[in-house]
C-alpha cells in the first residue's frame, strides 16, 4: 500500500489517500525512482519553505518489499504546486492525485474526523499550477443553436490546462495510450477503447457505434450534463474516416484550443497543417472526414475505461 497526504492545509490536519492496488503502487513508485530529482525535497525541511497552498505530496510505504524494490525510504516528499511549477513533478502529482481516493483528514486531537468536500480532487488538481478551470456550456438564446425541442440547455464543465509532457515524456506511456485514452484524460496503457470497459466494446466503426461504447464508459451527449458530483468534466469531438477504418477524439483545452493524441504518437495541439485546433469541425484532420458531434467525459467515465 501506498499512503498520500497533500501537504496543503495551513489550520486544519492534511487529507491522506490510500492507493492500495500494488500494481498502482508500484507505477507511481517506478515514475519516482526514474527521475530521482523529483524527490530532491525528501526532508522535511524542504516542505516548510513552501508557502500557502498545495507545497507537495509525501509519499509513505508500508511494506518494506516496495521501499526496496525502488529503492526509496519509506516516507519521501514530492514537492508540487503552483510554487513548484510544471514538468515531471507536477505530470507524477497529477497522476497521484487522480488516482488516490482522498478521505477525510486523520483525527484531530479532539477525536473529531474533519470530512473532505466531494471536489476535494478536483481543488487539489487545480493547485498544481495551471490546472483547471470551470465554465459554461450552453445551447439556446444565449449559446447559439436550439436544444432538443427548442429547449436552452446549459451544463457546467471543466478544461484542463494542456500538458503534452504528460503523455509524451514516457515512450511506454506514449506508445500504449490512444485518443481515447487523452480524450479521457487517463492513462491506462491498454490502448483504450470505446466501450471495453463497460464490458460492451463497439461491433464497427460508425458514429453510432463507436458513440455508444463510449455512452456505455459513461459518457453523456453534449448538453445531456452531469453533476457537480461527476467533476471533472470534459468537452470532447469523435471524427471517424468514412468506410468504418479508425476513429479519433479531440478534447478541448484550458487554453481554449483542442488537444489531441493520435494512436501511440505525441499528444500535440495542431492539425495536420500545423494550425493550432481552434474548432474540430474545421481542423484539417486528414482522411477523418466524418464529424460524429460532441460528448461530455466525467470522473467515472474516465477511471472505468480500459
Amino acid at each position: 500500500m501506498l499512503r498520500i497526504t497533500a501537504d496543503i492545509y495551513s489550520g486544519r490536519p492534511n487529507p491522506v489517500a490510500d492507493i492500495d492496488d500494488e500494481a498502482e503502487a508500484r507505477a507511481a513508485l517506478r515514475e519516482l525512482a526514474r527521475d530521482r530529482d523529483l524527490l530532491s525535497g525528501a526532508r522535511s525541511t524542504e516542505a516548510q519553505t513552501g508557502g500557502l497552498g498545495l507545497r507537495g505530496l509525501w509519499l509513505e510505504t508500508f511494506d518494506d518489499e516496495l521501499a526496496r524494490d525502488f529503492d526509496v525510504e519509506p516516507r519521501v516528499f514530492l514537492p508540487a504546486g503552483a510554487q513548484a511549477g510544471r514538468g515531471r513533478a507536477a505530470e507524477v502529482a497529477e497522476r497521484l492525485i487522480a488516482t488516490a481516493d482522498w478521505r477525510e483528514a486523520p483525527e484531530t486531537l479532539t477525536g473529531e474526523a474533519l470530512p473532505v468536500e466531494e471536489d476535494f480532487r478536483e481543488f487539489l488538481l487545480g493547485q498544481l499550477g495551471g490546472g483547471r478551470i470551470s465554465a459554461t456550456d450552453q445551447v439556446g438564446p444565449a449559446g447559439g443553436e436550439q436544444g432538443e425541442e427548442g429547449l436552452s440547455v446549459t451544463c457546467q464543465i471543466e478544461f484542463a490546462a494542456f500538458n503534452p509532457g504528460f503523455w509524451n515524456n514516457d515512450p511506454n506511456v506514449m506508445a500504449h495510450n490512444n485518443c481515447y485514452n487523452y480524450a479521457s484524460n487517463w492513462r491506462t496503457n491498454t490502448f483504450a477503447q470505446p466501450g471495453r470497459g463497460c464490458g460492451n466494446m463497439y461491433h464497427q466503426i460508425t458514429c453510432a457505434e463507436v458513440g455508444r461504447g463510449a455512452l456505455c464508459d459513461g459518457m453523456h451527449h453534449r448538453f445531456d450534463c452531469f453533476p457537480d458530483s461527476e467533476k471533472p468534466r470534459c468537452l470532447v469531438a469523435l471524427v471517424l474516416i468514412p468506410g468504418g477504418r479508425d476513429y479519433h477524439w479531440y478534447r478541448k483545452q484550458k487554453e481554449g484550443f483542442w488537444g489531441h493524441k493520435p494512436g501511440g504518437t505525441a499528444a500535440r495541439n495542431y492539425d495536420n497543417s500545423g494550425h493550432v485546433i481552434t474548432n474540430p469541425e474545421t481542423a484539417d484532420r486528414g482522411p477523418y472526414t466524418i464529424f460524429c458531434g460532441y460528448f461530455y467525459g466525467c470522473n467515472s467515465q474516465r477511471r472505468r475505461i480500459n
